[in-house]
């Protein structure tokens, strides 16, 4: 039987019975799969194709995030080997310590930490936080000599020498006067 493709409209030759099926069931029929491939096609570009996949999979993960979760974790324990793992993580420490050395994860682990360490006074944080920072403009205005006056090093070395002499003459002092035997 003749009949005509439902997508480029050529004439082809089908079996009586699957015209008749495809009637009974208002399919269509096609001249190739190639055709048939080229019905099916929505008409979309594949960033509206990517998008909709992206909102399904997001759908998908939130409706059924207990199941996946229990995949990957009986597929992490099926198949994690400690050594191996090592190995691994052996092998790229040296790109880790690279990353570690640039200024702007410096940057960013200084802030990371300071942050932390405020978390520690809670409700506080921002009080400790600002402290700190006034503490450091401060000592950044200061000279040295004022620095050190006010942590009481200033001179030590030459205290320490007129304690230590001040200590030796009174000793010498307190034997001459026969206070020692």
């Amino acid at each position: 039987m003749i009949v005509y493709c439902a997508n480029c409209c050529e004439p082809v030759e089908k079996r009586a019975i699957d015209v008749t099926r495809a009637a009974k069931i208002g399919a269509r029929l096609f001249c190739s799969l190639a055709c048939v491939a080229m019905q099916r096609r929505v008409g979309k570009t594949k960033a509206q194709k990517v998008a909709e996949k992206r909102l399904y999979d997001m759908a998908y993960r939130e409706k059924n995030m207990a199941m996946l979760k229990a995949k990957k974790r009986a597929y992490f324990e099926r198949t994690y080997d400690p050594r191996k793992a090592a190995v691994e993580r052996k092998a790229r420490m040296h790109l880790h310590v690279a990353y570690c050395r640039q200024p702007r994860y410096k940057a960013w682990k200084r802030q990371y930490d300071m942050k932390l360490r405020a978390s520690e006074y809670g409700p506080f944080a921002d009080a400790y936080l600002l402290a700190i920072k006034l503490n450091r403009e401060i000592k950044s205005k200061a000279t040295n000599y004022e620095i050190r006056s006010e942590n009481q090093t200033l001179n030590k070395k030459q205290a320490r020498t007129r304690q230590g002499f001040a200590a030796y003459s009174r000793d010498r002092n307190s034997s001459a006067q026969g206070k020692h035997a």
